[in-house]
Protein backbone atom coordinates (compact mmCIF):
# COMPACT_ATOMS: atom_id res chain seq x y z
CA UNK A 1 0.00 0.00 0.00
CA UNK A 2 2.71 2.48 1.01
CA UNK A 3 4.28 2.99 -2.46
CA UNK A 4 0.93 3.96 -3.99
CA UNK A 5 0.28 7.06 -1.90
CA UNK A 6 1.24 10.61 -2.92
CA UNK A 7 2.96 12.14 -1.11
CA UNK A 8 4.79 9.22 0.43
CA UNK A 9 3.98 8.94 4.17
CA UNK A 10 6.79 9.23 6.66
CA UNK A 11 6.12 5.91 8.41
CA UNK A 12 3.76 2.99 7.72
CA UNK A 13 3.50 0.01 10.06
CA UNK A 14 1.37 -3.03 9.18
CA UNK A 15 -0.36 -4.71 12.11
CA UNK A 16 -1.28 -8.05 10.57
CA UNK A 17 -5.02 -7.94 9.86
CA UNK A 18 -7.25 -6.91 6.97
CA UNK A 19 -10.06 -4.34 6.93
CA UNK A 20 -12.94 -3.66 4.58
CA UNK A 21 -13.33 0.10 4.14
CA UNK A 22 -17.01 0.58 3.43
CA UNK A 23 -18.41 4.06 2.85
CA UNK A 24 -20.15 3.87 6.23
CA UNK A 25 -16.97 2.72 7.96
CA UNK A 26 -16.77 4.59 11.32
CA UNK A 27 -14.06 7.25 11.57
CA UNK A 28 -13.04 8.50 15.01
CA UNK A 29 -11.01 11.71 15.34
CA UNK A 30 -9.20 12.50 18.57
CA UNK A 31 -7.04 15.39 19.72
CA UNK A 32 -3.32 14.71 20.03
CA UNK A 33 -1.73 17.95 21.28
CA UNK A 34 1.72 16.35 21.29
CA UNK A 35 1.74 16.15 17.47
CA UNK A 36 3.11 19.05 15.39
CA UNK A 37 0.77 21.17 13.29
CA UNK A 38 -0.26 19.32 10.09
CA UNK A 39 0.97 15.98 11.49
CA UNK A 40 -1.41 13.07 12.00
CA UNK A 41 -1.70 9.42 12.90
CA UNK A 42 -4.06 7.22 10.89
CA UNK A 43 -4.94 3.78 12.25
CA UNK A 44 -6.99 1.23 10.24
CA UNK A 45 -7.79 -1.94 12.18
CA UNK A 46 -10.73 -4.33 12.34
CA UNK A 47 -12.74 -2.27 9.88
CA UNK A 48 -12.43 0.89 11.97
CA UNK A 49 -10.54 4.10 11.25
CA UNK A 50 -8.99 6.23 13.98
CA UNK A 51 -7.37 9.59 13.36
CA UNK A 52 -5.27 11.56 15.83
CA UNK A 53 -4.11 15.13 15.16
CA UNK A 54 -3.43 18.38 16.96
CA UNK A 55 -4.99 20.61 14.32
CA UNK A 56 -7.77 20.78 11.77
CA UNK A 57 -5.13 20.53 9.05
CA UNK A 58 -3.65 17.33 10.45
CA UNK A 59 -7.08 15.68 10.62
CA UNK A 60 -7.83 16.84 7.08
CA UNK A 61 -4.61 15.35 5.70
CA UNK A 62 -5.37 12.07 7.45
CA UNK A 63 -8.70 11.98 5.63
CA UNK A 64 -6.97 12.71 2.33
CA UNK A 65 -4.67 9.76 2.97
CA UNK A 66 -7.69 7.61 3.79
CA UNK A 67 -9.32 8.65 0.50
CA UNK A 68 -6.21 7.61 -1.41
CA UNK A 69 -6.14 4.25 0.36
CA UNK A 70 -9.76 3.66 -0.60
CA UNK A 71 -8.96 4.61 -4.18
CA UNK A 72 -6.01 2.25 -4.65
CA UNK A 73 -7.04 -0.75 -2.54
CA UNK A 74 -10.54 -1.31 -3.86
CA UNK A 75 -12.16 -1.06 -0.43
CA UNK A 76 -10.04 -3.76 1.26
CA UNK A 77 -6.66 -3.03 2.78
CA UNK A 78 -4.13 -4.43 5.23
CA UNK A 79 -4.48 -3.11 8.76
CA UNK A 80 -1.92 -0.41 9.33
CA UNK A 81 -0.81 2.62 11.29
CA UNK A 82 0.49 5.68 9.42
CA UNK A 83 2.44 8.33 11.30
CA UNK A 84 2.99 11.29 9.04
CA UNK A 85 4.05 14.95 8.94
CA UNK A 86 5.34 17.32 6.26
CA UNK A 87 8.96 18.29 5.82
CA UNK A 88 8.16 21.84 4.64
CA UNK A 89 5.48 24.26 5.88
CA UNK A 90 4.92 25.80 2.43
CA UNK A 91 3.74 23.49 -0.39
CA UNK A 92 2.27 25.60 -3.13
CA UNK A 93 0.87 25.91 -6.62
CA UNK A 94 0.62 29.07 -8.72
CA UNK A 95 -2.17 29.84 -11.17
CA UNK A 96 -1.87 32.87 -13.45
CA UNK A 97 -5.32 34.38 -14.04
CA UNK A 98 -4.00 37.38 -16.00
CA UNK A 99 -2.88 36.12 -19.40
CA UNK A 100 -5.88 33.78 -19.84
CA UNK A 101 -8.77 34.03 -17.41
CA UNK A 102 -10.55 31.03 -15.88
CA UNK A 103 -13.50 31.35 -13.52
CA UNK A 104 -14.29 30.20 -10.01
CA UNK A 105 -15.80 26.84 -10.96
CA UNK A 106 -12.66 25.86 -12.83
CA UNK A 107 -10.41 27.08 -10.04
CA UNK A 108 -12.35 25.00 -7.53
CA UNK A 109 -11.61 21.84 -9.49
CA UNK A 110 -7.90 22.64 -9.36
CA UNK A 111 -8.11 23.43 -5.65
CA UNK A 112 -9.85 20.11 -4.97
CA UNK A 113 -7.10 18.25 -6.81
CA UNK A 114 -4.32 20.12 -5.00
CA UNK A 115 -5.92 19.44 -1.61
CA UNK A 116 -6.04 15.69 -2.27
CA UNK A 117 -2.24 15.70 -2.36
CA UNK A 118 -1.64 17.92 0.67
CA UNK A 119 -0.65 21.14 -1.05
CA UNK A 120 -1.44 24.01 1.29
CA UNK A 121 -0.72 27.29 -0.53
CA UNK A 122 -2.58 28.70 -3.55
CA UNK A 123 -0.46 31.47 -5.08
CA UNK A 124 -2.94 33.45 -7.16
CA UNK A 125 -1.38 35.72 -9.78
CA UNK A 126 -4.01 38.44 -10.19
CA UNK A 127 -2.33 41.41 -11.93
CA UNK A 128 0.02 41.72 -14.88
CA UNK A 129 0.66 43.59 -18.13
CA UNK A 130 -2.14 41.70 -19.90
CA UNK A 131 -4.90 42.08 -17.35
CA UNK A 132 -5.94 43.27 -13.87
CA UNK A 133 -8.20 40.55 -12.47
CA UNK A 134 -9.37 41.69 -9.03
CA UNK A 135 -11.97 44.28 -8.04
CA UNK A 136 -10.60 47.25 -6.11
CA UNK A 137 -13.43 49.53 -4.98
CA UNK A 138 -11.31 52.66 -4.60
CA UNK A 139 -10.00 52.38 -8.17
CA UNK A 140 -12.82 51.04 -10.37
CA UNK A 141 -10.96 51.67 -13.65
CA UNK A 142 -8.57 48.85 -12.77
CA UNK A 143 -11.24 46.41 -13.84
CA UNK A 144 -13.27 48.65 -16.15
CA UNK A 145 -10.16 49.30 -18.28
CA UNK A 146 -7.37 47.07 -17.02
CA UNK A 147 -9.34 43.82 -17.15
CA UNK A 148 -10.05 44.14 -20.88
CA UNK A 149 -7.80 43.67 -23.91
CA UNK A 150 -8.97 43.78 -27.50
CA UNK A 151 -7.05 40.72 -28.69
CA UNK A 152 -4.49 38.08 -27.67
CA UNK A 153 -1.40 37.16 -29.70
CA UNK A 154 0.65 34.95 -27.43
CA UNK A 155 3.24 32.78 -29.11
CA UNK A 156 2.44 34.33 -32.48
CA UNK A 157 -1.13 32.95 -32.39
CA UNK A 158 -3.68 35.64 -33.20
CA UNK A 159 -6.81 34.65 -31.28
CA UNK A 160 -8.79 37.41 -32.96
CA UNK A 161 -11.19 38.04 -30.07
CA UNK A 162 -11.31 40.33 -27.03
CA UNK A 163 -10.35 38.82 -23.70
CA UNK A 164 -11.78 40.09 -20.42
CA UNK A 165 -12.65 39.01 -16.91
CA UNK A 166 -12.04 39.74 -13.26
CA UNK A 167 -13.01 38.42 -9.84
CA UNK A 168 -15.42 40.43 -7.75
CA UNK A 169 -14.83 40.78 -4.04
CA UNK A 170 -17.64 38.31 -3.47
CA UNK A 171 -15.97 35.75 -5.73
CA UNK A 172 -12.63 36.31 -4.04
CA UNK A 173 -14.27 35.59 -0.68
CA UNK A 174 -15.87 32.48 -2.14
CA UNK A 175 -12.49 31.11 -3.27
CA UNK A 176 -10.79 32.03 0.01
CA UNK A 177 -13.50 30.21 1.99
CA UNK A 178 -13.40 27.21 -0.36
CA UNK A 179 -9.64 26.94 0.14
CA UNK A 180 -9.90 27.35 3.91
CA UNK A 181 -12.23 24.35 4.08
CA UNK A 182 -9.43 22.36 2.42
CA UNK A 183 -6.66 23.80 4.60
CA UNK A 184 -5.22 25.87 1.77
CA UNK A 185 -4.10 29.46 2.30
CA UNK A 186 -4.64 31.82 -0.64
CA UNK A 187 -1.69 34.11 -1.39
CA UNK A 188 -2.62 36.92 -3.81
CA UNK A 189 0.06 38.39 -6.04
CA UNK A 190 -0.17 42.06 -6.95
CA UNK A 191 2.86 42.36 -9.21
CA UNK A 192 4.95 45.54 -8.84
CA UNK A 193 6.83 47.64 -9.85
CA UNK A 194 7.11 45.78 -13.18
CA UNK A 195 4.38 43.89 -15.06
CA UNK A 196 2.20 46.95 -14.41
CA UNK A 197 0.84 47.87 -17.85
CA UNK A 198 -2.81 47.02 -17.08
CA UNK A 199 -2.75 49.33 -14.06
CA UNK A 200 -1.07 52.12 -16.04
CA UNK A 201 -3.70 51.67 -18.76
CA UNK A 202 -6.38 52.37 -16.16
CA UNK A 203 -4.54 55.23 -14.42
CA UNK A 204 -1.76 56.76 -16.57
CA UNK A 205 -0.37 58.78 -13.63
CA UNK A 206 1.03 55.51 -12.28
CA UNK A 207 3.66 55.39 -15.03
CA UNK A 208 6.71 57.57 -15.47
CA UNK A 209 5.59 59.09 -18.78
CA UNK A 210 1.91 59.77 -18.07
CA UNK A 211 1.10 58.44 -21.53
CA UNK A 212 -2.08 56.50 -22.26
CA UNK A 213 -1.41 52.81 -22.95
CA UNK A 214 -3.49 49.65 -23.33
CA UNK A 215 -3.16 46.27 -21.62
CA UNK A 216 -0.66 44.16 -23.52
CA UNK A 217 -1.83 41.50 -25.97
CA UNK A 218 1.40 39.48 -26.18
CA UNK A 219 3.88 37.77 -23.89
CA UNK A 220 6.94 39.74 -22.88
CA UNK A 221 8.53 42.27 -20.56
CA UNK A 222 7.22 45.79 -21.02
CA UNK A 223 8.49 49.27 -20.04
CA UNK A 224 5.27 50.57 -18.43
CA UNK A 225 6.47 50.15 -14.84
CA UNK A 226 5.24 51.88 -11.70
CA UNK A 227 6.81 55.30 -11.15
CA UNK A 228 8.38 54.63 -7.74
CA UNK A 229 9.50 58.26 -7.45
CA UNK A 230 5.90 59.48 -7.53
CA UNK A 231 4.39 59.71 -4.04
CA UNK A 232 0.89 59.57 -5.52
CA UNK A 233 1.71 56.31 -7.31
CA UNK A 234 3.17 54.77 -4.15
CA UNK A 235 0.05 55.83 -2.23
CA UNK A 236 -2.04 54.08 -4.90
CA UNK A 237 -0.17 50.82 -4.23
CA UNK A 238 -0.81 51.12 -0.50
CA UNK A 239 -4.50 51.82 -1.10
CA UNK A 240 -4.75 48.69 -3.21
CA UNK A 241 -2.92 46.62 -0.60
CA UNK A 242 -5.30 47.89 2.09
CA UNK A 243 -8.19 46.27 0.24
CA UNK A 244 -6.13 43.17 -0.56
CA UNK A 245 -5.34 42.65 3.13
CA UNK A 246 -9.04 42.86 3.96
CA UNK A 247 -9.91 40.27 1.32
CA UNK A 248 -7.21 37.74 2.14
CA UNK A 249 -6.93 36.76 5.82
CA UNK A 250 -3.74 34.70 5.36
CA UNK A 251 -0.26 35.64 6.49
CA UNK A 252 1.32 36.28 3.10
CA UNK A 253 0.94 38.81 0.29
CA UNK A 254 3.05 38.39 -2.85
CA UNK A 255 4.25 41.70 -4.29
CA UNK A 256 6.04 40.46 -7.41
CA UNK A 257 9.30 42.29 -8.00
CA UNK A 258 10.36 40.37 -11.12
CA UNK A 259 11.35 41.49 -14.62
CA UNK A 260 11.32 45.25 -14.13
CA UNK A 261 12.84 47.23 -17.04
CA UNK A 262 14.68 50.39 -16.02
CA UNK A 263 14.33 52.51 -19.20
CA UNK A 264 11.50 54.74 -17.93
CA UNK A 265 13.14 55.14 -14.53
CA UNK A 266 16.38 56.31 -16.15
CA UNK A 267 14.62 59.14 -17.98
CA UNK A 268 12.14 59.99 -15.20
CA UNK A 269 12.78 63.17 -13.24
CA UNK A 270 10.83 61.92 -10.21
CA UNK A 271 12.67 58.59 -10.05
CA UNK A 272 16.02 60.33 -10.49
CA UNK A 273 15.15 62.77 -7.71
CA UNK A 274 14.17 59.87 -5.45
CA UNK A 275 17.48 58.14 -6.13
CA UNK A 276 19.39 61.31 -5.31
CA UNK A 277 17.37 61.87 -2.15
CA UNK A 278 18.15 58.35 -0.95
CA UNK A 279 21.76 58.42 -2.11
CA UNK A 280 21.33 55.35 -4.32
CA UNK A 281 23.88 54.43 -6.95
CA UNK A 282 21.75 52.32 -9.30
CA UNK A 283 18.19 51.34 -10.18
CA UNK A 284 18.49 47.87 -8.63
CA UNK A 285 18.79 49.65 -5.30
CA UNK A 286 15.83 51.86 -6.20
CA UNK A 287 13.68 48.78 -6.66
CA UNK A 288 15.08 47.21 -3.48
CA UNK A 289 14.21 50.27 -1.40
CA UNK A 290 10.71 50.37 -2.89
CA UNK A 291 10.11 46.67 -2.16
CA UNK A 292 11.47 47.09 1.37
CA UNK A 293 9.08 50.00 1.96
CA UNK A 294 6.06 48.02 0.74
CA UNK A 295 7.12 45.02 2.82
CA UNK A 296 7.36 47.27 5.89
CA UNK A 297 3.90 48.64 5.18
CA UNK A 298 2.51 45.11 5.03
CA UNK A 299 4.30 44.18 8.26
CA UNK A 300 2.45 47.00 9.99
CA UNK A 301 -0.77 45.32 8.86
CA UNK A 302 0.30 41.93 10.21
CA UNK A 303 1.33 40.52 6.81
CA UNK A 304 4.56 39.11 5.41
CA UNK A 305 5.61 40.03 1.88
CA UNK A 306 6.86 37.50 -0.64
CA UNK A 307 8.89 38.72 -3.62
CA UNK A 308 10.56 37.16 -6.64
CA UNK A 309 14.32 36.80 -6.44
CA UNK A 310 15.14 39.77 -8.75
CA UNK A 311 14.39 42.10 -5.84
CA UNK A 312 17.56 40.90 -4.11
CA UNK A 313 19.78 42.56 -6.71
CA UNK A 314 19.78 45.92 -4.97
CA UNK A 315 21.22 44.44 -1.73
CA UNK A 316 18.52 46.26 0.20
CA UNK A 317 16.47 43.36 1.61
CA UNK A 318 17.19 41.45 4.79
CA UNK A 319 15.73 38.10 5.93
CA UNK A 320 13.48 40.08 8.27
CA UNK A 321 11.94 42.03 5.38
CA UNK A 322 10.59 39.43 2.97
CA UNK A 323 10.33 35.81 1.91
CA UNK A 324 12.03 35.28 -1.46
CA UNK A 325 10.72 33.05 -4.23
CA UNK A 326 13.43 31.76 -6.55
CA UNK A 327 12.65 31.01 -10.17
CA UNK A 328 16.00 31.80 -11.86
CA UNK A 329 19.02 33.24 -10.07
CA UNK A 330 22.29 33.13 -11.97
CA UNK A 331 24.04 35.37 -9.42
CA UNK A 332 23.42 33.02 -6.47
CA UNK A 333 21.79 35.82 -4.48
CA UNK A 334 19.13 33.41 -3.18
CA UNK A 335 21.81 31.12 -1.79
CA UNK A 336 23.37 34.02 0.10
CA UNK A 337 19.96 35.18 1.32
CA UNK A 338 19.14 31.69 2.63
CA UNK A 339 22.53 31.27 4.27
CA UNK A 340 21.91 34.55 6.09
CA UNK A 341 18.73 33.06 7.55
CA UNK A 342 16.26 34.10 4.87
CA UNK A 343 13.24 32.00 3.97
CA UNK A 344 13.28 30.74 0.39
CA UNK A 345 10.54 29.24 -1.79
CA UNK A 346 11.89 27.02 -4.58
CA UNK A 347 10.12 27.38 -7.95
CA UNK A 348 12.99 26.47 -10.25
CA UNK A 349 12.24 27.44 -13.85
CA UNK A 350 13.80 24.31 -15.33
CA UNK A 351 11.87 21.89 -13.10
CA UNK A 352 8.78 23.55 -11.58
CA UNK A 353 7.44 25.76 -14.40
CA UNK A 354 4.64 23.64 -15.80
CA UNK A 355 3.38 25.90 -18.58
CA UNK A 356 6.14 24.39 -20.72
CA UNK A 357 5.62 21.05 -22.48
CA UNK A 358 6.74 17.69 -21.16
CA UNK A 359 9.37 17.72 -23.90
CA UNK A 360 11.11 20.47 -21.92
CA UNK A 361 10.13 19.37 -18.42
CA UNK A 362 9.11 15.69 -18.36
CA UNK A 363 7.58 14.14 -15.26
CA UNK A 364 10.78 12.33 -14.28
CA UNK A 365 12.75 15.61 -14.48
CA UNK A 366 10.32 17.42 -12.18
CA UNK A 367 10.43 14.49 -9.73
CA UNK A 368 14.25 14.26 -9.79
CA UNK A 369 14.74 17.91 -8.81
CA UNK A 370 16.30 18.32 -5.37
CA UNK A 371 15.15 21.60 -3.80
CA UNK A 372 17.26 20.77 -0.74
CA UNK A 373 20.56 20.72 -2.68
CA UNK A 374 21.98 23.87 -1.07
CA UNK A 375 19.85 24.30 2.05
CA UNK A 376 16.42 23.39 3.38
CA UNK A 377 13.97 25.82 1.79
CA UNK A 378 10.92 27.28 3.46
CA UNK A 379 8.79 25.85 0.70
CA UNK A 380 8.33 24.57 -2.84
CA UNK A 381 5.89 25.71 -5.49
CA UNK A 382 4.87 24.59 -8.96
CA UNK A 383 3.96 27.43 -11.34
CA UNK A 384 1.48 27.51 -14.21
CA UNK A 385 1.63 30.71 -16.29
CA UNK A 386 -1.06 31.05 -18.93
CA UNK A 387 0.40 32.94 -21.89
CA UNK A 388 0.28 29.76 -23.96
CA UNK A 389 -2.54 28.01 -22.09
CA UNK A 390 -5.72 28.86 -23.97
CA UNK A 391 -8.13 26.22 -22.61
CA UNK A 392 -8.83 24.85 -19.17
CA UNK A 393 -8.19 21.28 -20.36
CA UNK A 394 -4.73 22.32 -21.54
CA UNK A 395 -4.10 23.97 -18.17
CA UNK A 396 -4.98 20.73 -16.36
CA UNK A 397 -2.88 18.59 -18.69
CA UNK A 398 0.15 20.79 -18.15
CA UNK A 399 -0.27 20.94 -14.38
CA UNK A 400 -1.04 17.27 -13.72
CA UNK A 401 0.58 14.94 -12.96
CA UNK A 402 3.76 17.06 -12.76
CA UNK A 403 2.40 18.96 -9.76
CA UNK A 404 2.50 15.65 -7.87
CA UNK A 405 6.31 15.95 -7.90
CA UNK A 406 6.07 19.25 -6.00
CA UNK A 407 3.60 17.76 -3.53
CA UNK A 408 5.96 14.84 -2.92
CA UNK A 409 9.04 16.98 -2.32
CA UNK A 410 7.27 19.46 -0.07
CA UNK A 411 5.78 16.77 2.14
CA UNK A 412 8.21 13.85 1.97
CA UNK A 413 11.53 15.56 1.22
CA UNK A 414 14.38 14.30 -0.95
CA UNK A 415 14.99 11.51 -1.62
CA UNK A 416 11.65 9.81 -1.03
CA UNK A 417 11.49 6.85 -3.43
CA UNK A 418 12.59 5.81 -6.89
CA UNK A 419 11.22 7.47 -9.97
CA UNK A 420 9.75 4.14 -11.06
CA UNK A 421 7.79 3.78 -7.81
CA UNK A 422 6.62 7.38 -8.04
CA UNK A 423 5.33 6.85 -11.56
CA UNK A 424 3.50 3.71 -10.42
CA UNK A 425 1.82 5.75 -7.68
CA UNK A 426 0.79 8.41 -10.20
CA UNK A 427 -0.79 5.76 -12.42
CA UNK A 428 -2.64 4.27 -9.46
CA UNK A 429 -4.10 7.65 -8.51
CA UNK A 430 -5.14 8.87 -11.96
CA UNK A 431 -8.76 7.83 -11.28
CA UNK A 432 -8.78 10.36 -8.45
CA UNK A 433 -8.14 13.14 -10.96
CA UNK A 434 -10.72 11.73 -13.35
CA UNK A 435 -13.39 11.85 -10.64
CA UNK A 436 -12.52 15.50 -10.13
CA UNK A 437 -12.90 16.14 -13.88
CA UNK A 438 -9.21 16.95 -14.24
CA UNK A 439 -7.94 15.74 -17.62
CA UNK A 440 -4.30 14.61 -17.94
CA UNK A 441 -2.03 13.78 -20.83
CA UNK A 442 -1.78 10.08 -21.73
CA UNK A 443 1.02 8.43 -19.70
CA UNK A 444 2.93 7.81 -22.93
CA UNK A 445 3.53 11.57 -23.18
CA UNK A 446 4.74 12.20 -19.62
CA UNK A 447 8.34 11.21 -20.31
CA UNK A 448 9.05 11.48 -24.05
CA UNK A 449 12.28 10.09 -25.47
CA UNK A 450 15.19 12.29 -26.53
CA UNK A 451 14.07 12.78 -30.14
CA UNK A 452 10.46 13.43 -29.13
CA UNK A 453 11.62 15.90 -26.47
CA UNK A 454 13.64 17.88 -28.99
CA UNK A 455 10.75 17.91 -31.46
CA UNK A 456 8.17 18.97 -28.88
CA UNK A 457 10.38 21.70 -27.45
CA UNK A 458 11.26 23.04 -30.90
CA UNK A 459 7.61 23.20 -31.94
CA UNK A 460 6.67 24.99 -28.73
CA UNK A 461 9.40 27.62 -28.93
CA UNK A 462 9.04 28.24 -32.66
CA UNK A 463 6.30 30.79 -32.04
CA UNK A 464 7.47 31.89 -28.59
CA UNK A 465 11.03 33.10 -29.12
CA UNK A 466 10.19 36.08 -31.29
CA UNK A 467 12.88 38.69 -32.07
CA UNK A 468 11.02 41.20 -29.88
CA UNK A 469 10.97 38.87 -26.86
CA UNK A 470 14.69 38.09 -27.26
CA UNK A 471 15.41 41.82 -27.46
CA UNK A 472 13.47 42.41 -24.24
CA UNK A 473 15.35 39.64 -22.47
CA UNK A 474 18.70 41.11 -23.53
CA UNK A 475 17.54 44.51 -22.30
CA UNK A 476 17.00 43.13 -18.80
Amino acid sequence: MRPFLIPLPRDVRYTGGTSVLRDECPVTVSDAPELPDEAYTLRIENGEVKIAASSEAGAFYARMTLEQIRAVCGGRCDDLVISDAPVLPYRGFLIDSCRHFYGTDELKRLIDAAARFKLNKFHWHLTDDQGWRIEIERYPLLTQVGAYRSNSRFGGVDEGTPHAGFFTKEQIGEIVAYCAERCIEVIPEIDMPGHFTAAVAAYPFLGCTGETVEPQQEEGIFPNVLCVGNDKAVSFVKDVLDEICELFPGRYIHIGGDETPRAHWRSCEKCTAEMNRLGLSDHDALQGVFIRGIASYLQQKGKTAITWNESLRGNCLSPQDVIVQRWMDRKKLCRDFAQAGGRLIESDFYHYYFDYPCGMTPLHKAFAFDPFRAQTPFGVEGALWTEYVRTFDDLCEKLFPRLFAVAERGWSGFPSRSGRDFRAAVLALLPTLQRLQIPTLPPSRWDPGAVARLRETKVFFKGVLTPELLRQARGL
